[in-house]
């Protein structure tokens, strides 16, 4: 799929409990970024919250997928997110958000993971098979 690899994180503690879906897209930017990104909090942010400005990135069956895409970004992260309580994401409530960080170079690799990413949620599988999917 790439050459480089795709770093994948999951976070340990479950998201807090809010009320606007757009601050956990805010707080997934920046922790993504302090694990990965060095400096790069506020374009991804950017990015992400202008794409689900277009349309929420509620894709069902619980899981939100919020991306970016950031030029100039040295490979791509995905930051696995669990909530229980469940978050509303705009009409819909989400268990697991997904959150995709990738080179706006490499529209491909986006198109890639977030099939995967679906094949996994149709599936049922454990999040530890995501993991082994996304390699």
């Amino acid at each position: 799929m790439n050459t480089s690899p795709i770093l994948i994180t999951e976070r340990e503690a479950a998201l807090p409990a809010t009320q606007d879906y757009r601050d956990i897209i805010t707080l997934l930017c920046r922790e993504i970024s302090d694990l990965h990104f060095p400096q790069q909090a506020k374009a991804l942010a950017t990015s992400a919250l202008e794409r689900e400005d277009l349309e929420p990135t509620y894709v069902g069956r619980g899981l939100a997928v919020p991306h970016a895409r950031v030029n100039g970004l040295p490979a791509a992260a995905v930051y696995i997110a669990h909530s229980a309580p469940s978050i509303r994401w705009a009409e819909e409530e989400a268990d697991t958000v997904i959150l995709l960080a990738v080179p706006a170079e490499r529209p491909e690799l986006y198109l890639q993971l977030l099939s995967k990413i679906m094949r996994w949620r149709m599936k049922g599988l454990c999040t530890a098979e995501l993991h082994k999917l996304l390699q």
